[in-house]
C-alpha cells in the first residue's frame, strides 16, 4: 500500500478509513492529543456531550484476551478492597466495573428483553409506560 499514491489519487475516504482503524496507542493519536487546536475542539465536544449518550466502552477490536484478563484482575482487586474496608468496620462504596465493549448484539438483547417485559405486563392490564 502506497499512501502517497492514495493521496495523489485523492482517495480521501480510504485514507480516512485507514486512519480510523489505527490502534488507540499510536503516534497519530499522540500528536492529536498534544495539538492545542485539536485538544480544544475535543474538550468542547466532551463538554457538550448529551446526557443520554451511551457511556464510553472500549472498541471490540482492542478488547482481546489480555484485556479481558486484566479486567478480571481489576475487578478482583476492587472486590478485595471492598472486603478490606468492610473488615475494618467501614462502609465500602459501590465500585463501578470497568466497561466491556458494547455492541449491537447487546442493544438487540436489551430491546428483546424490553419487548418481553412489555408483553408480560400487558397480560396483567398494565401499560408499557408503567415499566
Amino acid at each position: 500500500m502506497d499512501l502517497a499514491e492514495w493521496f495523489r489519487a485523492k482517495r480521501w475516504v480510504a485514507l480516512l478509513e485507514l486512519i480510523d482503524n489505527l490502534p488507540t496507542a499510536c503516534r497519530l493519536n499522540e500528536a492529536i492529543a498534544n495539538d492545542p487546536e485539536a485538544a480544544a475542539h475535543l474538550a468542547e465536544l466532551r463538554l457538550s456531550k448529551p446526557e443520554d449518550a451511551d457511556p464510553w466502552s472500549p472498541r471490540i477490536s482492542e478488547f482481546d484476551l489480555n484485556i479481558t484478563m486484566l479486567r478480571e484482575i481489576l475487578h478482583a482487586i476492587k472486590g478485595l478492597r471492598q472486603v478490606s474496608i468492610a473488615a475494618a468496620g467501614g462502609k465500602p462504596g459501590e465500585e463501578k466495573p470497568f466497561p466491556a465493549p458494547y455492541t449491537e448484539i447487546d442493544r438487540a438483547i436489551e430491546s428483546a428483553e424490553r419487548n418481553w417485559a412489555e408483553l408480560f405486563v400487558q397480560q396483567f392490564g398494565f401499560k408499557s409506560d408503567d415499566i
